[in-house]
């Protein structure tokens, strides 16, 4: 329990960082650019999530550990407060809780709603976050001039790309707003690595 208090603070002490500026767009074709994203197989991301739904509103500092088809994600609020944290592999999900119970489950969206009542659509996100359809799934897409995502129609969820930034000479999305009926999600990353 101690590693987990030391991470939560590591993580609380992190998330006040600011947002990056707006990257200077880079020019790079949109094969490119979708080939380097879709290479990026093991990253971390630090920020914020807001979710507001008619039956609750809240928002939670988010790290995600992804590390090929694997990933540790923590959520939790200020101070650490409902800390949540979510490892999964494919087929098969865990969920700890602030008070270090385990629930298991065979995806991370029905394990996440069924313990905190949150709907986030993690599988797909693991894509949107960098700013890619999921693949084999039909998608509506909008691009600008320097082919970054503005737009994705994808799964019933509509994600809007609002701002890139520059993170180690890669351009990644920064601020992310999804919407689903009856539920938007903003979600502000800090910090990729």
């Amino acid at each position: 329990m101690t590693k987990y208090l030391y991470l939560i603070l590591a993580l609380i002490l992190s998330s006040c960082a600011s947002l990056p500026p707006p990257s200077k767009p880079q020019q790079i074709s949109l094969k490119t650019r979708q080939q380097q994203l879709a290479e990026m197989n093991q990253w971390n991301l630090q920020g914020l999530i807001a979710i507001h739904s008619p039956q609750d509103t809240g928002s939670v500092n988010i790290n995600w550990q992804q590390n090929d088809q694997s990933y540790l994600i923590f959520l939790f609020g200020p101070m650490g407060a409902n800390a949540v944290q979510i490892s999964g592999k494919p087929g098969s999900v865990s969920l700890q809780d602030a008070q270090g119970k385990v629930f298991h489950a065979s995806n991370p969206e029905q394990l996440l709603y069924s313990q905190t009542g949150w709907q986030l659509p993690v599988s797909n996100l693991y894509y949107w976050a960098r700013g890619l359809p999921v693949p084999q799934l039909p998608a509506q897409s909008e691009y600008d001039a320097y082919h970054r995502l503005t737009h994705l129609h994808q799964n019933n969820w509509h994600i809007w790309y609002k701002q890139y930034a520059l993170f180690k000479q890669r351009e990644l999305p920064s601020k992310i707003v999804l919407t689903h009926p009856q539920l938007n999600i903003k979600l502000v990353i800090y910090q990729w690595n």
